[in-house]
C-alpha cells in the first residue's frame, strides 16, 4: 500500500511540474508578443520579466540573453534602476548556470544602487543575500561576516552609499597585526646587532693576543719561520710546474683528437651538404609547382567567395550579414529613428487583365530593378517585394533626418522615371503603372527571420503607419506623414491635406511632396 501512495504522489508531482512549466513558457510567449510593439522604457521592463520567467523556467542562457539586452538598453536610456535590476537578473542566471562571474554583476548592480542613492531595499538585500551564498560556496569566512554585517545595517534603516560595516575593524586588526610584525623585526634587530658586537670584541680580543705574541717572538725565531716559509714556498713552485707539465701534455694530445675528429667531421658534413642540396632542389622545384597550382585555387576560392559575399549582400544588410558571418547567428535590434517607404501600382489587378502572365512579369521586373538602382544610389535599404507591392527603409542603423530627405529624393526620382516610362507605354497603347508612395518615419524592431532562407524584415506601428498612409495617396504623387513633414519642410515644398483618416490608426495629418 505504501508503495501505491509513493507512486499516486510522485506522478501528481511530475503532472504539476509538467503544467508549471507550460504556463511558463506560455507567460513568455505572451511577454514577448508585448515587445513587439513596445516603447523604449517599457521595452526595458518587459525584457526583465523575459528574463524572470526564463530563470524560473530553467532558460539560463536565454535569461542572460534578455538580461544582457536590458542592461544595455537601460544604459542608453540612462534608467540606472532598471540597469541594476538588469544585472541582478544576469548575476542570478549565472549563478545558476555556475559560471564564475555572477558576483561581479551583483556587486556592480549594489554600486548604482550606492551611486543613486536608491531606496530599493529588496534590490538590496537580494544582492547582498546572492554575494553571501557565494562565498559561503567559495568558504571565505571573513567575507560571510562582512556580508552579514551589511544585511543587518539595510534591514535596520541604514544608509547603502555609506562605509560597508566591518571596514574600518578590518583596517585597525590589519594595522595593529602590521605594528606587531614591526616590533618583533625590531626585536630581532637588536638581538642580532648585540650578537655580531659581541663577535666583533671577541676577534679584536684574539687579534691583540696575536700581536701580543708576535711582539714577544726573538729575532731568530723570526729569520726561522721567514726561512720555512721560503721553503714552503719554493716546493709549491715545484709541484705547481709539475703540474703545469702534464697539463701541457694532455692539451697536447687533446688538440690531436680534435683535429682527426674535425678531419672526420668536415667530410661527414660535406656529405651532408651535398645530400640537403639535391633535396633542397627536388623541393624547390616541387614547391614551385604546388605553388602555381596554390595560386591557382586560391584565386577560384576568393571568385566563389566574392561571389558569396555579394549574394549574402542581395539578401541582407552590411551590418547584419558581417555579424552572421562572425557569429554564426544574429539578434533582432531596436532602431530609434527609421524612414519607411511603401509604393504600390494604381488598379494592379485591371493590369493584369490585359496583359499576359508573361508580360505582366517583365514589366514588374523592369519597375523593380529600377527601384533597386535608386535605392541603392541614395544608401537605402530594399526590405521585400509583396506581389505589387515595394517596400524599402532608411536609417538602419544610422537613423537621422539625412536619410529621411534621401528617401523623399528617391520617391521624387522614382515617380520622374514611372511618368517618362508610362509615356512610351501610352505611345505603344499599352497600360500605364501609377504607383502610389507613402513615407513615415518612427521607431521600429529589424531583424533575420528563418534558420535557412534567411528574411530580413522590420516590424512595429511605423510599418503599419507607413503602409495606410501609402494606401491614402494618389497615383503618380507621394504623401508623406506628418511626422516626415517636421524634418523635410525646409528641404522640399509640400501641400498640406489636412487630417486624413487612416484605416484602424485614426486621422492622421498628411502632405503631398510638390515638384
Amino acid at each position: 500500500m505504501y508503495k501505491i501512495y509513493k507512486t499516486i504522489f510522485l506522478c501528481v508531482l511530475f503532472l504539476g511540474m509538467v503544467n508549471g512549466v507550460v504556463a511558463q513558457t506560455e507567460k513568455i510567449r505572451q511577454l514577448e508578443e508585448q515587445l513587439r510593439g513596445a516603447d523604449a522604457n517599457k521595452r526595458v521592463e518587459l525584457l526583465i520579466a523575459i528574463a524572470d520567467a526564463n530563470l524560473y523556467a530553467g532558460e539560463y542562457a536565454k535569461a542572460i540573453d534578455m538580461a544582457d539586452e536590458a542592461g544595455d538598453l537601460a544604459t542608453k536610456l540612462r534608467l540606472p534602476e532598471l540597469r541594476a535590476n538588469a544585472l541582478n537578473r544576469e548575476g542570478k542566471a549565472l549563478m545558476l548556470s555556475g559560471k564564475r562571474k555572477a558576483a561581479a554583476q551583483f556587486e556592480q548592480s549594489l554600486k548604482i544602487l550606492r551611486e543613486t542613492r536608491s531606496n530599493n531595499k529588496t534590490l538590496v538585500l537580494d544582492n547582498l543575500d546572492n554575494l553571501k551564498t557565494l562565498a559561503q560556496r567559495a568558504g571565505r569566512d571573513r567575507e560571510v561576516q562582512a556580508l552579514d554585517a551589511q544585511i543587518a545595517k539595510v534591514k535596520g534603516g541604514g544608509n547603502l552609499a555609506e562605509t560597508p560595516p566591518g571596514s574600518r575593524q578590518e583596517i585597525q586588526q590589519e594595522l595593529s597585526t602590521t605594528q606587531k610584525q614591526l616590533a618583533e623585526n625590531q626585536n630581532k634587530f637588536r638581538e642580532s646587532e648585540a650578537k655580531l658586537l659581541a663577535e666583533s670584541q671577541a676577534l679584536q680580543a684574539q687579534l691583540a693576543a696575536q700581536q701580543a705574541e708576535l711582539e714577544q717572538m726573538t729575532q731568530a725565531q723570526m729569520k726561522t719561520a721567514m726561512l720555512v716559509m721560503q721553503q714552503r714556498v719554493l716546493l709549491d713552485s715545484v709541484y705547481f710546474t709539475r703540474g703545469m707539465d702534464s697539463l701541457a701534455i694532455s692539451n697536447a694530445n687533446l688538440a690531436l683528437r680534435e683535429s682527426e675528429s674535425n678531419r672526420k667531421f668536415n667530410y661527414a658534413i660535406m656529405g651532408v651538404l651535398l645530400l640537403l642540396a639535391g633535396g633542397s632542389t627536388y623541393s624547390f622545384v616541387r614547391a614551385r609547382q604546388n605553388a602555381r597550382v596554390l595560386a591557382e585555387k586560391n584565386i577560384i576560392i576568393r571568385e566563389e567567395q566574392q561571389r558569396s559575399e555579394n549574394l549574402l549582400l542581395n539578401i541582407l544588410p552590411t551590418l547584419v550579414a558581417d555579424e552572421l558571418k562572425k557569429q554564426g547567428r544574429t539578434k533582432a535590434r531596436y532602431f530609434e529613428d527609421v524612414s519607411v517607404l511603401f509604393a504600390d501600382f494604381v488598379g494592379f489587378s485591371q493590369i493584369a487583365e490585359k496583359l499576359t502572365p508573361q508580360q505582366l512579369v517583365t514589366e514588374l521586373d523592369t519597375c523593380f530593378q529600377k527601384f533597386d538602382e535608386i535605392m541603392a544610389k541614395h544608401a537605402l535599404e530594399k526590405i521585400k517585394t509583396i506581389g505589387d507591392a515595394y517596400m524599402c527603409a532608411g536609417g538602419l542603423p544610422d537613423g537621422g533626418g539625412a536619410q529621411l530627405r534621401d528617401m523623399v529624393a528617391a520617391a521624387k526620382e522614382m515617380q520622374s522615371w514611372l511618368f517618362e516610362w508610362n509615356s512610351g507605354r501610352e505611345k505603344e497603347g499599352l497600360p500605364r503603372f501609377d504607383a502610389r508612395i507613402g513615407i513615415h518615419r518612427g521607431p521600429v524592431v529589424a531583424g533575420v527571420v528563418g534558420s535557412k532562407k534567411f528574411a530580413f524584415d522590420i516590424w512595429g506601428d511605423t510599418v503599419n503607419i507607413a503602409a495606410r498612409i501609402e494606401q491614402a495617396g494618389e497615383g503618380g504623387r507621394i504623401n508623406i506623414s506628418g511626422d516626415a513633414y517636421a524634418v523635410i519642410k525646409d528641404f522640399f515644398p509640400c501641400h498640406y491635406r489636412g487630417k486624413i483618416s487612416a484605416k484602424n490608426k485614426g486621422e492622421i495629418d498628411m502632405y503631398f511632396v510638390e515638384g
